[in-house]
């Protein structure tokens, strides 16, 4: 972890800052106007607003992001049990992931508020102050982005609140991307903000991660009705900046590959990431929930134990849909077994429905293609060691010799090695935290955009360069068409895991549409796209922000307590 993320926040005036020695001042029992009066403590403050986005992607937040689309499932058997936010059938005001979302979120703005606030009047050295507050701007931006795509017009704070607050008015949509844009644009003509950042401030933002994020901000308000007649071009124009700032590499090992030791995690690529430290005391949101969402619950299954090794902790809170499976060539890199895992191995050595394995044994076979009843007999008969075949069609199945639980191919291109089972425990009884860092915002995006502005600019050749020169990468083959659903099916292999795909489809128009194509659950509960209410291009305001701004926020239409 870089130096300047040291500093944990624990409230809007009280701040603590770790050490590894005994410091006899009680930081938390002064005042923040007593506390912060140098430049020191107001690069804590900065330090503070970097570190609000761990809880903002590595929480039920990701629940926003990636239910109720086309290359995410749940999982469990496939019933009837209703789960809103994926299957749009009733979305709970009270819903855990609504309320998170909007507080983490708004977690980073006042955080970011708090730090250009102060700054104002401690008597910086003016370039720190430029840099710092185009950062911050930066920051601020990027969590007004989420909160405007998933509720709609929202409060928009844009300065320190000091005192007890109860009463905030939503502005409209417009009026949040008008400052959206200001603050990108700003941020960008301050010269504050390095092409990209040294080693020693690899983290930070840069100008790439201002100019993806308002090419990417511009791009979706060129689809709206208050769209402006250049948002389009600049978009271009922005996207590609980045890419000549943060080129592509050329190998997906230095991007993902943990396992050899290919992976870098300063590759040029990374445009913006979420840090953290090899050193456990700096990790109090670790990284593991990447790597442990898109497990089953491994430590049910026979050969394997509970936090244990090769696959530790697992929390399977999704998987990937069987089309996103099914999408890859042979020979993609995205799809070989150090990715994308269908050959489950043993922990520990035993014997299960008369196979028995060793350690690191193949137990569990998830084929790509359905295999018959005589085919799973010889495939057996030729790896003794598997004791399961789980063909396509069985993924939402209870297994009796998985204890009833289901299993499936999992996505692998998250493991963190150092996510470990009780090893140099942080507090007793806790697990290590995962290290590896989560990225926001990298390259392979900015070209997955800039096709997507290009095809809406009727430039269908520039767009279809843009995605060939990620499929060649992959060792995938080169298309010869393009039109917008294959620019998501590209994204959806390239950016599994990592973008906020509902957003991604709700701007190109295509969320009801490709929900209802590719998630079997959104199937069970409506008979086609178009039953499925427009409602729910928004997400409910949650209702605790609504009883306590005393009802002067106003929830959205279709809604439970919204005005009629």
């Amino acid at each position: 972890m870089n130096s300047y993320i040291k500093v944990f926040a624990t409230g809007l005036l009280s701040f603590m800052v770790a050490s590894c020695s005994l410091d006899e001042v009680n930081y938390s029992a002064e005042s923040s106007e007593e506390y912060i009066k140098s430049e020191t403590q107001y690069e804590e403050l900065v330090s503070a607003a970097y570190m609000r986005l761990r809880p903002l992607i590595s929480s039920t937040t990701t629940d926003l992001m990636w239910y109720g689309t086309d290359i995410y499932s749940r999982t469990g058997e496939m019933n009837d049990a209703q789960m809103g936010i994926d299957d749009y059938s009733y979305i709970n005001t009270s819903d855990a992931s609504v309320y998170d979302f909007w507080c983490k979120n708004y977690d980073v703005i006042t955080q970011a508020n708090t730090a250009m606030t102060r700054g104002e009047n401690l008597g910086l050295d003016e370039e720190i102050r430029t840099k710092r507050t185009a950062e911050l701007l930066v920051l601020r931006a990027y969590a007004y982005f989420n909160l405007v795509e998933t509720y709609g017009g929202v409060p928009l704070l844009l300065s320190e609140i000091t005192e007890p607050t109860f009463s905030f008015t939503r502005v409209s949509e417009e009026e949040v991307y008008d400052q959206i844009i200001s603050d990108l644009e700003e941020a960008i003509s301050s010269n504050g903000l390095d092409d990209v950042p040294a080693s020693n401030d690899f983290g930070r933002v840069g100008l790439g991660m201002a100019k993806h994020l308002l090419g990417k901000a511009l791009l979706t308000r060129s689809y709206k009705s208050f769209a402006k007649t250049d948002d389009l071009s600049r978009a271009i124009t922005y996207f590609n900046d980045v890419i000549a700032l943060h080129p592509m590499v050329g190998s997906w090992d230095i991007l993902f590959d943990t396992q050899t030791g290919a992976y870098q995690y300063n590759n040029s690529e990374v445009i913006f990431s979420v840090r953290y430290s090899s050193n456990q005391l700096y990790n109090s949101e670790g990284s593991s929930g990447l790597y442990q969402h898109f497990l089953p619950a491994l430590f049910m299954f026979p050969g394997n134990t509970h936090r244990g090794a090769p696959y530790w902790r697992t929390d399977n809170s999704y998987r990937a849909g069987e089309d996103y499976l099914n999408s890859f060539e042979d020979g993609d890199i995205r799809n070989s077994e150090k990715y994308l895992v269908r050959n489950i191995i043993a922990g520990t050595a035993g014997s299960t429905n008369g196979h028995t394995y060793g350690v690191n044994d193949v137990v569990i076979y998830c084929p790509k293609e359905e295999m018959t009843d005589t085919e799973i007999n010889q495939y057996q008969a030729d790896h003794p060691s598997v004791y399961l075949v789980v063909n396509p069609d069985e993924y939402n199945t209870l297994f009796p010799v998985l204890n009833q639980n289901v299993c499936y191919p999992f996505v692998y291109k998250f493991y963190d090695p150092n996510v470990t089972e009780f090893t140099d425990r942080v507090t007793e009884g806790g697990d290590p935290r995962g290290s590896r860092d989560i990225y926001i915002f990298r390259t392979a995006e900015t070209k997955l955009l800039l096709a997507e502005a290009y095809l809406k600019n009727n430039q269908p050749a520039e767009a279809l360069e843009q995605v060939n020169d990620i499929r060649r990468r992959a060792n995938a083959s080169e298309l010869q068409n393009v039109d917008l659903d294959v620019i998501l099916d590209e994204s959806g292999r390239e950016l599994f895991g990592e973008a906020n795909r509902w957003m991604d489809l709700k701007r190109t128009g295509k969320l009801f549409e490709r929900a209802y194509k590719y998630n079997k659950f959104v199937q069970r509960h409506h008979n086609s796209a178009s039953d499925i209410d427009d409602y729910f291009l928004l997400r409910p305001i949650p209702q605790t922000e609504i009883d306590r701004s005393n009802n002067t926020l106003e929830q959205n239409p279709g809604y439970a307590g919204a005005a009629e």
